[in-house]
């Protein structure tokens, strides 16, 4: 039985909300942006970013994840 990969995309998401050109560039997050295609693929994907508690990965999170895709810039 094939399942899509369950994919989170991280983000520190800290750019995006304090630069107005990268928030006019990617207004959701570079996150979402990366997220796009392998949702289009037909992978499950979740979000994640810094500010989260346990900055989106606490809990079983991790343990139901099969990629981890992890994006930093500055923080």
């Amino acid at each position: 039985m094939n399942r899509p990969l369950r994919v989170i995309v991280w983000n520190e998401f800290r750019v995006e909300r304090a630069n107005r050109e990268v928030a006019g560039i990617y207004p959701d997050g570079i996150h979402e942006v990366l997220a796009a295609p392998l949702r289009a693929a037909g992978h499950a994907v979740r979000l994640a970013t810094l500010d989260e508690p346990e900055h989106g990965l606490g809990g079983d999170v991790l343990e139901e994840t099969d990629v981890l895709l992890w994006w930093g810039h500055q923080a």
